[in-house]
């Protein structure tokens, strides 16, 4: 899968999450950690995005926090509605590289968030773990595992406790 195809999702991304961020954070200021997870379906058809002020990730479903911003969506439908040639209904490499490129789109783009925006909010980067999931699928584990090690720093990933 070439990152040119995600281009759309990637400039949106680019223009509009600092500021989702920004609110989910603002939101937790009372809070010492904030978990922000990225949720899409099993076919890709968007994302979600879901928040909790505890370390477990585990649980990302019974989160109470939760925003469907257009900015999340639209672009990628369009993304994967432009993939004719893979079968997003079963597991598959193709689907799986899909997965792939899409994290290394969201890594960059939250790691582009400015710092600005944690400070602010009184947090440091490290305080806020980012993943991203499906919500039931194929990659579940998959994409909390990869996206985890992608998304955040050394720091991070041992205040949740998510080392080996």
């Amino acid at each position: 899968m070439d990152i040119a195809d995600f281009k759309e999702f990637s400039q949106k991304c680019s223009e509009e999450l600092p500021n989702e961020i920004g609110k989910i954070l603002q939101n937790a200021k009372r809070e010492k950690s904030c978990s922000i997870g990225f949720i899409t379906t099993d076919d890709f058809y968007g994302f979600y995005l879901s928040w909790d002020y505890n370390t477990d990730i585990e649980e990302y479903y019974d989160w109470e926090n939760g925003a469907n911003p257009d900015f999340l969506y639209q672009p990628l439908v369009d993304t994967v509605d432009a993939c004719k040639e893979i079968d997003f209904c079963s597991p598959s490499d193709e689907k799986w590289n899909f997965a792939e490129t899409l994290l290394s789109v969201l890594e960059k783009n939250i790691k582009e968030i400015p710092d600005e925006i944690f400070k602010k909010n009184g947090f440091k980067r490290e305080d806020v773990l980012f993943f991203a999931t499906m919500g039931d699928g194929d990659y579940i584990e998959e994409m909390i595992e990869t996206s985890v090690k992608m998304f955040n720093a050394k720091e991070t990933l041992e205040a949740y406790g998510l080392t080996q």
